[in-house]
């Protein structure tokens, strides 16, 4: 085995170089720094390193439209065998039903009892589909805390001021106790105990037109 000669008199060999330490880890750090740095998504790392932080930026709102909750003057029913509370806030409901309902409610005092759940599919003694079914029907069965009849003269106005159109939106249908003359009112043996309310197809759901 060789070995390295002895160093002369009054000579030393230099130590052997050893890394410093950290030294490792300190060319670890540079490189993932100049990585992130150099990727698609470190704009805001490059903020930080140069000294500022990212910017903090509020979530985007959701675009999904919120269910609409019923205004103070409505209220719901399920006496008459439907489920109206929950058909009130579906986004399956017509936009042009629910206008007409919160439209209303800030005139007089309604109580719905049906939209669509628990209605019938057909209309009462015929094979034609009801608005009901197709979410574009309701009905009312008190105004201003008392029973829709021929007794309740409020219930009589709300019939004439939305068949005109007045809530905004134009029904082809309302039924009634009272024979007004013509469409969109009407009156039957199956209407003298509830408001009706429909609109034609197609059915437009949620909040657009």
């Amino acid at each position: 085995m060789n070995r390295p000669p002895s160093p002369g008199p009054g000579m030393t060999w230099p130590a052997p170089h050893r890394p410093a330490p950290g030294g490792g880890l300190a060319v670890l750090v540079v490189v993932t720094v100049l990585v992130a740095l150099a990727a698609p998504h470190a704009k805001a790392f490059r903020g930080l390193v140069a000294g500022g932080l990212p910017t903090i930026t509020a979530p985007t709102p959701s675009t999904t439209r919120p269910a609409s909750r019923p205004p103070a003057g409505l209220s719901f029913t399920n006496a008459a065998g439907c489920r109206p509370a929950g058909d009130f806030t579906s986004p399956r409901l017509d936009h042009r039903v629910r206008t007409a309902l919160v439209a209303a409610a800030g005139r007089y005092r309604l109580r719905v009892s049906c939209l669509r759940s628990g209605h019938s599919w057909f209309v009462r003694g015929t094979r034609r589909v009801s608005n009901h079914s197709v979410w574009r029907g309701v009905d009312v069965d008190q105004v201003d805390g008392h029973p829709v009849s021929r007794a309740n003269p409020a219930a009589r106005r709300l019939a004439v001021w939305i068949g005109q159109g007045r809530a905004g939106v134009q029904p082809s249908e309302v039924g009634s106790p009272w024979t007004f003359g013509g469409r969109p009112w009407f009156s039957d043996a199956g209407h003298q105990g509830h408001l009706h309310v429909g609109f034609p197809g197609p059915t437009r759901p949620g909040g657009g037109r």
